[in-house]
């Protein structure tokens, strides 16, 4: 069964039980109870309420870490903070960390636009249909 006639039927049940008390206010009952519960019929919409990071964030996040850890790597070798044998065995590391949180941002951002297609796909669909 779809939504409004469940919420117009609640509505009227509503307005039944107060007709059985007074007549009088059933009216204004079944107008309040319908519109309660109007909002119930309605398409549900996503929404992302609060610290919920999403994939792209976090790997977009990480990867801005990794690049500024390999600037300070290289900051430090060039201020004498660091000799160059160590510099040397931690530059691949960070290097490599770069390079997969940059292909973990370029797969997502592949999807993401794949998303947007089938979206806009939909869309020009319904649009159509109507």
């Amino acid at each position: 069964m779809q939504s409004w006639p469940r919420v117009l039927i609640g509505a009227a049940a509503a307005a039944c039980l107060t007709a059985a008390v007074d007549w009088r206010i059933s009216p204004l009952v079944f107008g309040l109870a319908l519109l309660t519960f109007s909002t119930l019929a309605r398409r549900k919409r996503l929404w992302f309420v609060g610290d919920v990071e999403s994939e792209f964030s976090i790997v977009a996040r990480r990867r801005e870490e990794a690049l500024r850890a390999l600037k300070d790597l290289e900051d430090d070798k060039l201020a004498g903070k660091l000799p160059a044998d160590e510099f040397d065995r931690l530059r691949p590391s960070y290097l490599q960390t770069a390079k997969e949180l940059t292909a973990q941002l370029d797969k997502i951002n592949e999807r993401r636009v794949a998303a947007r297609r089938r979206i806009d796909e939909d869309l020009a669909r319904s649009k159509a249909q109507e």
